[in-house]
């Protein structure tokens, strides 16, 4: 598995990515490193069985063809370069040619190669550009040798010599045909299963915008239908100041309710176009959370809910000040919309080891509450709060992507008599140590949450 591995880094390394280069420049660039080595092989190949003009010519197109790899694979430039290959293999099979006992040697075998690499690495709007030219080229020098003989010397100067040429040009070709055609074959492979992991997440991100839209359209509806029944009747004008009173408040939940709704949703979609990108830095908890949950003070009060907060003033973490108050936000808001009037919500943090553990702990509705992971998926489920408030079960799927946007984890405990406590885990910086007072102290607090 560690060769594999290897292998496949040197591939990208030395060819490119995906997310660097389209699937036909990756094939050229294979291309050329294979007619790199080659080439490479064939300067002191040609030199040892007595032809030095080809081995010299070999060497200059080695130059040549590490200069058009170069030119594409770090300038960028690869339709130049395919243009500099396309001539460069021409021109060096034509002098190859006279110089290599033209149709008597292997001549036409390269020539055969440059056809196919060509066809793999060219667009193929340039096919009637480069093929022609290939077919001209051949069909030029066969008529040069046929009508002028003695422009193409027979190069050998014995029989050995011409099988080991052939030999050699055969294995040569058949070596960089296998090749090539190998690397083409697995660099479409990538690109057809990338090509289909992506068809598939959208499929998924479709499936699920569908989903949001329809949530959306449903649940919007009804808080939005409220806050216009209470308008009418303060419109009326014909109310009691304690009704008035009533009212008052329940528009102002109903508004409350779907402006929450509303940011979740219009974060979830910013996600979604621009992507989730987290600028970490260490924070203070307490000081990055302390205006949140001020403001969940007063709306734990209005329904008859205490908020506890026990977070001790020196712990710091590593995260973003933006999706930690969002995560922290959503829990607490649904810790609050599903604890039943006179209950109690805790906020508190401490430190494990090298981690902080934030814990939102509500004391419930005053029974059982079995909850599943699928909560932090997009199921299309909602539920109402103890005071109707309505949702679009999108806080939770936030809080899981954001949590793990921060290098954390976050997970929940169900009370078997009543109420829920959810963990968020995210890495400690200046790690605060517990004392055993204040273990106590967080001891009691929790102990002292009702059942």
């Amino acid at each position: 598995m560690k060769t594999k591995a290897g292998f496949v880094a040197l591939q990208k390394k030395w060819i490119g990515t995906i997310d660097e280069f389209p699937l036909n420049v990756r094939i050229f660039h294979a291309v050329c490193l294979v007619s790199i080595v080659a080439l490479a092989y064939n300067v002191p190949f040609n030199y040892y069985i007595n032809l030095p003009l080809i081995s010299l010519i070999s060497a200059v197109s080695l130059f040549a063809f590490a200069n058009t790899y170069y030119l594409s694979r770090i300038l960028k430039k690869t339709g130049l370069a395919i243009i500099i290959f396309c001539i460069t293999g021409n021109l060096l099979f034509a002098g190859n040619f006279f110089l290599n006992s033209g149709v008597d040697g292997p001549t036409d075998i390269f020539f055969l190669l440059t056809m196919t690499l060509m066809t793999a690495i060219v667009p193929v709007k340039q096919y009637r550009i480069w093929i022609p030219i290939n077919v001209a080229v051949i069909a030029a020098l066969h008529a040069i040798q046929y009508f002028y003989p003695d422009w193409v010397p027979h190069t050998y100067t014995n029989i050995k010599e011409r099988y080991l040429d052939l030999s050699s040009a055969y294995l040569s070709v058949t070596g960089v045909t296998v090749v090539s055609y190998f690397i083409i074959r697995k660099n479409y492979e990538a690109e057809r299963l990338t090509a289909n992991h992506r068809a598939k997440m959208l499929d998924v991100l479709n499936d699920e915008k569908n989903k949001l839209f329809s949530i959306v359209a449903h649940d919007l509806r009804s808080p939005l239908s409220n806050i216009q029944n209470y308008l009418e009747l303060l419109s009326d004008g014909d109310i009691d100041g304690n009704e008035a009173l009533i009212i008052n408040q329940s528009l102002l939940q109903s508004t409350r309710s779907t402006l929450d709704m509303l940011n979740n949703v219009l974060v979830w979609s910013k996600n979604q176009m621009d992507g989730l990108n987290a600028e970490l830095m260490t924070l203070n908890v307490l000081q990055c959370l302390a205006s949140q949950l001020s403001l969940f003070k007063n709306i734990a009060a209005r329904k008859n809910i205490t908020l506890d907060i026990f977070i001790p003033q020196d712990i710091h973490v590593t995260g973003s000040v933006d999706l930690l108050q969002l995560v922290i936000r959503n829990l607490v808001n649904n810790a609050i919309k599903f604890t039943a009037e006179g209950g109690r919500v805790m906020v508190s943090a401490r430190t494990e080891g090298a981690n902080c553990l934030l814990m939102v702990k509500d004391s419930g509705l005053g029974h059982p509450v079995k909850l599943t992971n699928d909560i932090f998926l997009l199921t299309g489920s909602s539920q109402l709060g103890t005071a109707n408030e309505k949702g679009v079960g999108l806080g939770l799927v936030l809080c899981k992507e954001y949590t793990a946007a921060q290098n954390g984890k976050i997970w929940f405990h169900c009370d078997s008599v009543s109420g829920t406590t959810f963990f968020v885990q995210l890495p400690a910086t200046d790690a605060f140590k517990d004392t055993a007072a204040q273990k106590s102290l967080l001891e009691n607090s929790i102990s002292q949450l009702p059942a």
